[in-house]
């Protein structure tokens, strides 16, 4: 269902100059094909004002892209995850300085990575245990497999760490990393990484709900975001846009096709 739909000038927005996000999107980056299709909405004081649609969703097939389209929001799921964990601090359930290895037990040995490739690596103790606030701030001491910098990045690469496929679980990937060193000591400096998935397990472990559960009851379901989730239900998915990606060539390449996602259930 589209979204009821006021004039800008009703809330304090100037017609022309709005208009333009739209006119932008589409001469910079759907009509030379950077990009397959755009939606563009702004609201102020909780009433809409704008709405563009551009572009296709699926451009194998020619599908236009619609106001309801469903498309992947990947690491905007971190703030969403984030605040999530952050409603069980304030009901007092745990502290940002807690120790992680209090959570998973299992962690309570990690050690750094000093030299060596997996499976031989060297390693060295941490400085000191990781806490929560290091996955929240990304300075934990973890890594991604698409960093391509270190033999640590690789063993991710190689093991599949994270990489999110059907029937891979979040238990799946702690089991994974508690054999695994980290980068660095927690809290010597920042790093993009998994750290934002281990917050997804801890909401698991304080809560005694599955992430997807407890997204849905606390924050989804109250915000009126009836179509966010981490899986596509079979009478959604003909709503999902294709996903492409840029190749070497700067060329727009299929990543993950609608109709054999998988994200969907």
């Amino acid at each position: 269902m589209a979204p009821e739909l006021v004039t800008p000038e009703s809330v304090g927005i100037d017609s022309g100059q709005i208009a333009r996000v739209g006119e932008h999107l589409r001469k910079r980056y759907v009509d030379p094909g950077k990009i397959p299709g755009s939606i563009a909405l702004v609201a102020r004081h909780g009433r809409v004002c704008y709405l563009d649609v551009a572009g296709a969703r699926d451009v194998e097939r020619g599908t236009p892209m619609t106001e309801d389209t469903i498309v992947r929001v990947y690491s905007m799921t971190k703030p969403v995850t984030s605040v999530a964990l952050m409603m069980l601090c304030e009901r007092g359930l745990f502290s940002l300085d807690d120790p992680v290895h209090r959570y998973i037990p299992a962690w309570k040995k990690l050690r750094v990575r000093k030299a060596g490739s997996h499976p031989l690596f060297l390693t060295v103790p941490c400085e000191r245990p990781m806490t929560i606030r290091d996955l929240f701030m990304h300075t934990s001491g973890l890594t991604y497999d698409f960093m391509h910098e270190t033999n640590l990045d690789a063993a991710y690469r190689e093991l599949g760490v994270g990489l999110p496929r059907r029937g891979y679980t979040l238990q799946q990937m702690i089991d994974q990393l508690a054999a695994l060193p980290l980068e660095f000591s927690p809290g010597e400096r920042w790093n993009y990484s998994l750290a934002t998935d281990v917050l997804g397990y801890l909401i698991e472990v304080i809560s005694g709900r599955s992430l997807p559960d407890f997204m849905r009851e606390a924050l989804f379901e109250p915000l009126g975001m009836t179509d966010t989730s981490f899986e596509i239900p079979p009478d959604k998915v003909g709503r999902l846009a294709s996903c492409y990606e840029r190749n070497l060539q700067k060329e727009m390449v299929l990543q993950d096709d609608c109709r054999d996602s998988h994200f969907a259930a």
